[in-house]
């Protein structure tokens, strides 16, 4: 059985929205300024590539620069913005005096004069600004997912709706052991990079990230997406892989492997804005509280990742996973009992 994978359109999502942001930038920049004025029809071309140029460089110094973030955010900004600018300016240098040996039939030495006489200034505080904006946009963006904007301007959720959804709710084992031996800043760092590694496994399985509550992460799925390809059931699998590709790292860092369990089920959840002072979408309805019951018999049953009876009957029969039936179980706050089971994944199972 393939497992998911992320989709194209995931992978790169920062690269596409640096190319759309970053090129619109551009754009009006040079119809509003007289940038480019002497190439004629191909005038908007030079902003809007140099546009694009910028995003790109602010994606590729984002990843290189991280360190930087353990800093205030207003130093860490306005040092990153010097830095891309800075780097902004010498490709200009270079763009500039191409486009203008081949548009204007100038020497590189007129063109270059010309090009720091008439735009050095004006270029560099443009970059100095996009710089800004496009790390207020990819701070905001990781704050705030595209389903948040998608779902507050287009009014979906203002009243509550009912859904049929699957929910997973991981909680990280033996926590309060490893905030003991950790110490509490050493164990946020592990909860950090553990949810940070569970990444890939999100954005392949196609879940949405609901909360994180302490060392508890709790995932959902609109019912017809997380059934696709089964990824709700292998979203489980792929977070324990991330973990295993990462042993050494842990092993390192924190002298130890954390380890996580799971309760999953599926069944009806009314979503629904709530807040003035902070909005947010919210789940509520029997759903969560029953996931969350269904979590805790983990340690009850000794296994990591155990599952309801009726996220079981609509999953495929011929996977390649082990079902153990733990019977029928009273859950705290349930009048009628259970069924239980727990999975296990087959060594055939592959990525």
């Amino acid at each position: 059985m393939k497992l998911p994978q992320i989709p194209f359109y995931k992978k790169y999502n920062l690269i596409f929205k640096a190319i759309i942001g970053g090129g619109a930038l551009g754009l009006v920049y040079a119809e509003i300024s007289d940038a480019g004025s002497g190439f004629e029809y191909l005038r908007l071309l030079p902003g809007t590539i140099i546009g694009i140029f910028i995003s790109l460089v602010i994606i590729t110094f984002e990843k290189s620069l991280i360190n930087l973030n353990k800093y205030s955010f207003i130093g860490t900004m306005l040092l990153k913005a010097l830095i891309y600018s800075i780097n902004i300016l010498m490709f200009l240098l270079f763009f500039v005096v191409i486009f203008s040996e081949l548009l204007s039939h100038l020497t590189y030495r007129e063109a270059l004069n010309n090009y720091v006489k008439d735009r050095l200034f004006e270029d560099f505080i443009f970059s100095l600004g996009a710089s800004i904006f496009l790390i207020l946009f990819l701070e905001i963006s990781t704050l705030l997912s595209s389903r948040f904007f998608y779902n507050y301007f287009t009014g979906k959720y203002h009243r509550p709706v009912q859904e049929e959804r699957i929910f997973m709710f991981v909680d990280v084992k033996s926590s309060t052991t490893m905030a003991e031996q950790l110490g509490d800043i050493l164990y946020s760092k592990l909860l950090q990079d553990l949810f940070n590694d569970f990444t890939d496994a999100i954005l392949a399985s196609r879940a949405e990230v609901y909360q994180y509550a302490g060392d508890e992460i709790i995932l959902t799925w609109k019912t017809s997406t997380g059934l696709k390809e089964q990824r709700c059931l292998y979203c489980f699998y792929l977070l324990r892989q991330s973990i295993i590709r990462k042993e050494e790292y842990y092993l390192k860092t924190y002298n130890l492997i954390p380890k996580f369990k799971a309760g999953m089920h599926i069944g009806t959840a009314v979503t629904t804005w709530v807040g003035e002072v902070k909005k947010e979408i919210v789940y509520h309805g029997d759903l969560l509280n029953t996931t969350s019951r269904i979590q805790c018999k983990c340690n009850d049953f000794n296994h990591d990742f155990v599952i309801s009876e009726a996220i079981k009957e609509v999953l495929p029969k011929d996977l390649p996973v082990t079902y153990t039936h733990q019977g029928e179980i009273h859950l705290r706050g349930k009048a009628n009992p259970m069924k239980l089971f727990t999975v296990d994944f087959s060594p055939e199972t592959s990525g």
